[in-house]
């Protein structure tokens, strides 16, 4: 079922939250987005949001502010906030938190979620993940890398009327999204390609195609990959995911494959020495192995490496 009528925030205009945003404000669906960088939500409001890239360079006209107190209620919320805000921009939104107000995460790592629940309550939150990437070029303006999936449904499992209205809704608004019966488990597909892709690409400062592909040690860059992600699998079936060698590394083909000359969101954190979200990513992974009794070298290495990383900010 569509609803035209779907009032959407986005929490976290960063790259990934302008992509979907704008694609789904571009095809006239209510979108707002939500962001504490100024300079970037005036430049959205006074000459629209700039997209270049996949589907041709375009200026999409959207909404954006710096102050929600002064919006109204939304039907649903798309978290896109780095993890190390979420907390704070949660609270910031509250007045647009109504009876039925849905939130999803499409933020990387695992962990969100629980954060979000105790905030706004349980029943208002639902999983999501994607394999969809982008990146700032400047105020106002991003690079679209392709078309490429998401995933959203019911967060303890299952597709309810909500899930699918939305899902439906945001198809049809140029953003394909999927129902899907086990969410939790596809966001476990996506930290699978998150603990070899976003460590490796902010460690070596490398675009994924240049990483993996126009290398002439791909295959031991692969490699390494895939040997972070199996032991990854590991974690995720001690912790009760059952998902085979192939499901596991399934989205890290996907985006090796797509020949994206995009760095990682890490990548670009460490380069403008922002926090990165490791902790939500190798950090979780090795976290929930030491629970489990799983060793994890290769993630703790990556955690370790960019933790070093972080360690070189002035």
């Amino acid at each position: 079922m569509i609803n035209k009528d779907l009032k959407v925030a986005v929490l976290g205009a960063g790259a990934m939250g302008c992509l979907f945003g704008g694609l789904l404000a571009e095809k006239g669906l209510n979108v707002t987005l939500i962001d504490v960088w100024k300079e970037h939500v005036d430049a959205i409001n006074k000459d629209g949001l700039k997209m270049d890239g996949h589907g041709g360079d375009r200026t999409i006209k959207v909404n954006a502010t710096s102050d929600p107190s002064s919006l109204d209620k939304m039907d649903a919320v798309i978290v896109m906030c780095k993890a190390t805000a979420l907390e704070p921009a949660l609270n910031s939104i509250k007045n647009i938190i109504g009876e039925k107000t849905v939130f999803m995460s499409f933020q990387n790592g695992i962990g969100h979620e629980a954060i979000i629940q105790s905030i706004v309550g349980n029943e208002k939150v639902i999983g999501g993940t994607t394999t969809q990437a982008s990146n700032i070029l400047g105020p106002g303006h991003i690079m679209n890398h392709g078309a490429l999936p998401s995933w959203i449904g019911e967060y303890e499992g299952g597709i309810t009327e909500r899930i699918t209205e939305i899902a439906d809704t945001f198809t049809a608004h140029n953003l394909e999204m999927i129902a899907a019966e086990d969410v939790k488990k596809r966001k476990w597909m996506k930290l699978f390609a998150l603990t070899a892709i976003g460590p490796l690409s902010a460690i070596f400062d490398l675009h994924h195609t240049d990483l993996y592909v126009n290398n002439k040690a791909n295959d031991v860059s692969r490699g390494l990959g895939k040997e972070i992600i199996l032991e990854t699998r590991e974690v995720a079936l001690a912790d009760g995911v059952n998902v085979s060698e192939d499901e596991c590394l399934f989205m890290f083909n996907k985006i090796v494959d797509s020949m994206q000359t995009n760095k990682s969101s890490m990548a670009f954190d460490v380069q403008y020495k922002r926090k990165t979200e490791i902790d939500f990513i190798s950090g979780a992974v090795s976290k929930i192995g030491k629970k489990h009794g799983v060793k994890t070298p290769l993630n703790d290495l990556m955690y370790k490496m960019i933790k070093v990383k972080e360690g070189m900010y002035s």
